[in-house]
């Protein structure tokens, strides 16, 4: 079975413009066989995990495609379906969504 190929991985704490931590960054895409759950042949996960104070809220901006919902979107606590149509496509939607939560792209 081929392995799976590492697209893109980012790990960053994101800040405002005064210095404050607002937030972290992880994004991870592989390449990997197609099968059922993968049918493009891409498995991802990118997320804007913001900062609360007490912790991190893991919904805020998520998009990923595990294996038991496909692919999804997750933004601010609600899940919804995603339409995968590339990984620049992909990418581009998740800094869309950013600006208009939080006035700035993140990658």
């Amino acid at each position: 079975m081929p392995k799976a190929k590492l697209l893109l991985r980012l790990e960053n704490p994101i800040y405002d413009s005064k210095g404050n931590l607002i937030g972290k960054l992880s994004v991870r895409i592989l390449k990997v066989p197609p099968d059922r759950h993968h049918p493009h042949g891409v498995k991802y996960s990118l997320q804007f995990a913001k900062w609360t104070g007490n912790g991190y809220d893991n919904d805020f901006l998520r998009y990923d495609n595990h294996a038991k919902h496909g692919d999804h979107k997750h933004i601010q606590g609600q899940r919804f379906s995603y339409q995968f149509r590339g990984v620049r496509q992909l990418i581009d939607d998740f800094n869309q969504d950013a600006v208009r939560l939080l006035g700035m792209p993140l990658i």
